[in-house]
């Protein structure tokens, strides 16, 4: 990064580190339901961060070092979290009150102790006042050095500790039952949080944190299906967002790191909420078009097969104004569904009208058969009139798959509904 200074270079991967560890964390965190815990946690770390400084002055410490700042802010984030843990044990106050009550006082002595000191001499110059929203730009190398350190050690003992906390995010009582102490691990996990939300108040700040450790998490949610690879690419995720919104703000705009940070991790999860290939928007919205379409080129088949059927001739072509009347097509969604079964030879089409080829007609005895043995087990078994049967098993008979339909024609044989197993069942009601 040579068009980088030197110190806005340590600065971004000091940020990128902290948003690779949180990302991972985040996803333990997400699947043991502690967010607002965590939110608790980073709000009530600020006013350690100005009883750190007025303790560092007592001391005499020179300089202003950010070690003291993170120690009390540590501290009191430990303190929080335990406060919310005893207020939880009282039989009126639940888990959402105490983070409520917590999180607002907590942070109210932060903000308290933060305008005192500013106004002592001398005060201003600590720059307290960048832990609410976090501003990189304004740290120095020793402050980035020290977070990045943290940080990856954080990153490094989620890594050795990752199996165990996976199966206690899951399952905490089988956990328990393996010998693994539910508390232990449950403290284990929320030092890691508390690490990592202390060492990201310079970066991001105590108002944002939380949001650097769950948007990752849940953006990586849309993507898999495993826990591990989700953990991979939730710190994708984090350090991408951390690196965009603190080069943003150091070089580029000017901005407090905590909101850019936010904003650029915002814009991955909207990226992931609208084109990930399994559970995005789009993916949806294409396989609700595909499974639509698919269903239409379905009614049409068995709207042909069952006319065939009442004329017992299958071998003559059937005119186009008697299709439509089996159905309430649009023109566009018929002249679609038509011209797709013609594309796939499933059907003929001339002046004389339409007729199942071959291909077709065994596609359409498929689709009839499914529909009539759902008509038969709605009427044998959920009591049914057969006249009201014909919508309801259009509803079910396109999702079901090949397993389910063997069940269903067994206990169909079972009860002597149907006679053969294979067979296209007569229609229980008036075609």
């Amino acid at each position: 990064m040579g068009w980088l200074p030197y110190n806005t270079t340590v600065v971004l991967f000091g940020a990128v580190i902290l948003g690779i560890a949180a990302g991972a964390v985040g996803v333990l965190l997400l699947f043991r339901g502690r967010a607002l815990l965590a939110d608790a946690l980073s709000h009530a770390a600020l006013p350690g961060v100005g009883v750190g400084f007025l303790l560092g002055l007592a001391l005499g410490v020179e300089g202003r070092p950010l070690w003291p700042l993170l120690l009390g802010a540590l501290g009191a984030g430990l303190l929080g979290v335990g406060a919310v843990a005893a207020l939880v044990r009282l039989p009126r106050v639940k888990a959402d009150a105490a983070i409520g009550v917590v999180l607002s006082v907590f942070f109210a002595v932060g903000i308290v102790l933060i305008v005192y000191i500013q106004q002592t001499p001398g005060g201003q110059k600590a720059g307290l006042a960048q832990f609410i929203f976090g501003q990189a730009a304004t740290m120095r190398l020793a402050d980035a050095q020290l977070i990045a350190i943290i940080a990856f050690a954080t990153l490094v003992l989620t890594a050795i500790t990752f199996k165990e906390l996976r199966l206690f995010c899951f399952d905490p009582e089988y956990a328990r039952g393996l010998g693994y102490s539910r508390t232990g691990l449950d403290l284990l996990l929320m030092m890691q949080v508390a690490l990592l939300t202390v060492v990201g108040l310079h970066t991001v700040g105590a108002l944002l944190m939380v949001a650097l450790l769950i948007i990752p998490a849940v953006a990586a949610r849309f993507w898999t299906e495993r826990m591990g690879r989700m953990a991979l690419l939730a710190a994708v995720f984090g350090g991408l967002g951390s690196g965009l919104g603190t080069a943003g703000s150091a070089i580029a705009f000017n901005l407090p790191t905590g909101p850019a940070i936010v904003i650029a991790c915002g814009g991955v999860f909207l990226i992931s909420l609208m084109f990930a290939p399994q559970r995005g928007v789009a993916a949806e919205l294409v396989r609700r078009v595909c499974l639509r379409r698919q269903t239409t080129r379905s009614h049409l088949l068995r709207a042909l097969y069952e006319i065939a059927e009442l004329r017992d001739d299958f071998a003559s072509p059937i005119d186009l104004a008697t299709i439509r009347t089996r159905r309430s097509w649009s023109h566009r969604q018929f002249g679609r569904a038509l011209r797709t079964l013609e594309s796939r030879g499933e059907v003929s089409v001339d002046d004389r009208g339409v007729l199942l080829t071959e291909r077709g007609l065994a596609a359409a005895r498929r689709s009839v058969r499914t529909h009539r043995l759902w008509e038969h087990f709605l009427t044998t078994h959920a009591d049914i009139a057969p006249s009201h049967v014909d919508r309801a098993a259009d509803d079910i008979e396109h999702v079901i798959g090949e397993d389910l339909m063997h069940d269903l024609e067994r206990a169909l044989l079972a009860r002597g509904v149907i006679s053969k197993s294979g067979d296209v069942p007569a229609s229980p009601h008036q075609l």
